[in-house]
Parts: C-alpha cells; sequence; structure tokens
C-alpha cells in the first residue's frame, strides 16, 4: 500500500489516480480520504487525483503527538514534496481548509498554485474581539467535553449536522463510521480549531484561492468564508445553496463542475 513518511516514524496513507494537472483532497477533521469517492471518480479522467489520511485518520499512522493545525500543513507539504507534484491545486474541507489555508500562506506559489477551501474553519474557528463572525468558543469547550464523555454520540451528532438534505440513513451512517476511524488524539486537532487565527496571514496569499461553502452550514459559519473573500485579494466565494457542511455530497454535480471550472480558470 502506498505510504509517505512525513516524519521519522509516521506514515501517511495516500491513494494517488488519474493523469494530468494534480489535485490534492484534504479530508475534515476526525475524517478521511473516503468522503471524497465521488471526485476521485468524476475527476481522474483528466486529473490526477490525490487523496490523503490525515495523521491519526483512517489508514494512516496514529501517533500522540503532532495534531496542530500547522503541524498537519507541515505533513501536507511532505506529501506534496515526496510526490513531486507541480502546479497543483489543493482541495480542503472543514478542518482540512484550515490545513490547506496555513500551508498556502508559508508554502503556496511553489508547487501549488491553486486553492479551494470547502467550509473551511478559516481564518479562524472561534469569535474573539474584534471578530464576531466565528462560533463562540464555548462551542469548542463543550465538544471537548462531550468527547470525553461519549465521544460515539458526539460523533454522530457531527455525522448528522453535516446535511441539510435528506441524504438517507445510510449515509449518515458511513459519516459516522468514517469518523470512527479516527484516532482519540484528534481531540487535540479541535483543541487548536479554537486557537488557530490566520487572520494576519490573509493578505499574503498570492495565488488563486476560493471558497465554497453551504448556505445552510451549521458547523462552520457561511460568515467566516465570506470575511476570507474580503480579505484575500482576487478570492472568489462559492455558496451552494441546497447544502450544509458537505456540498461536495449534497450537491455533487455543481460542486464538480465549480471546482472544475476554478482549476482550469
Amino acid at each position: 500500500m502506498p505510504y509517505i513518511e512525513v516524519e521519522k516514524g509516521v506514515q501517511y496513507y495516500y491513494e494517488d489516480v488519474g493523469q494530468g494537472k494534480p489535485i490534492v483532497f484534504v479530508h475534515g477533521w476526525g475524517m478521511n480520504r473516503q468522503v471524497w469517492e465521488r471526485q476521485v471518480v468524476d475527476f481522474s479522467d483528466t486529473f490526477r487525483v490525490i487523496t490523503i489520511d490525515c495523521r491519526g485518520c483512517g489508514k494512516s499512522d496514529k501517533p500522540a503527538h503532532g495534531y496542530e493545525i500547522s503541524k498537519l500543513a507541515d505533513d501536507l507539504n511532505k506529501v506534496v514534496q515526496n510526490l513531486g507534484l507541480e502546479d497543483a491545486t489543493l482541495v480542503g474541507w472543514s478542518a482540512g481548509g484550515s490545513i490547506v489555508m496555513d500551508y498556502v500562506t508559508r508554502f503556496g506559489g511553489g508547487a501549488v498554485t491553486k486553492a479551494v477551501s470547502v467550509g473551511g474553519a478559516v481564518p479562524r474557528y472561534t469569535s474573539t474581539e474584534g471578530f464576531d463572525v466565528g462560533v463562540p468558543q464555548e462551542n469548542v469547550t463543550q465538544t471537548l467535553a462531550a468527547m470525553r464523555v461519549n465521544r460515539p454520540a458526539l460523533v454522530r451528532a457531527i455525522a448528522d449536522g453535516c446535511f441539510h438534505q435528506d441524504v438517507g440513513q445510510p449515509m449518515k451512517d458511513w459519516f459516522f463510521n468514517n469518523f470512527m476511524e479516527q484516532s482519540w488524539f484528534t481531540e487535540k486537532t479541535m483543541e487548536d480549531l479554537g486557537k488557530i487565527d490566520l487572520r494576519d496571514k490573509l493578505s499574503d496569499i498570492s495565488i488563486p484561492v476560493a471558497f465554497f461553502h453551504g448556505l445552510h452550514d451549521g458547523v462552520v459559519p457561511l460568515s467566516l468564508s465570506e470575511y476570507c473573500v474580503k480579505e484575500v485579494q482576487g478570492a472568489k466565494l462559492v455558496v451552494f445553496e441546497n447544502s450544509s457542511h458537505a456540498p461536495f455530497i449534497e450537491e455533487i454535480d455543481r460542486f464538480n463542475e465549480e471546482l472544475k471550472s476554478f482549476i482550469q480558470s
């Protein structure tokens, strides 16, 4: 099976299919590469499609350290370097959007020439003085407390909350099962989401960036992407009117069309 060593003793599992301009898909908190299955199928005819399991998720190693957003972005950089990617597009969902945007602020403009945040917790997930568009810090505190008491129940609620449309119980169960493959240590990523702040770095982004967001997103507020579009020069906002937190599933065709159009623009 294909693995990349992102640091000594820590292996990332990845899948690499198709040929052409590369797209690297980065999943959200606690999930894994499988959430991108429709994009893998639909894009691999004309693109090189790479999906990864982040540290602590899926088939990747699950060490007790290294779950901060910046460290996960460092891991992503190792993946990009090891695969020798050029002219690549990064697509990050939810916390994956945070990882991708952190990467772009530090490494963008080299191997990576475009980036997309999908319902990303960017530039910071929580509200603070002078920034009232995030979620209350209390939300993160309560989530971490709930994980300690009953992690499956908390994960079930998050999985069910990813959808606006009636996608059916099998889809919700699939999301839940993917979530439950995560390491216990991914709670450290959730904790870091309550701290990170990329506001001062947004103006440094020099590559084309798009923010995709579900209109009914109850996990990450649409207002965050709206804020980012104003701060990142030339950024594009795409709102999916019939989606919550997973427009790549709830509006597959439009999502894929918008993504392809952005990459080829």
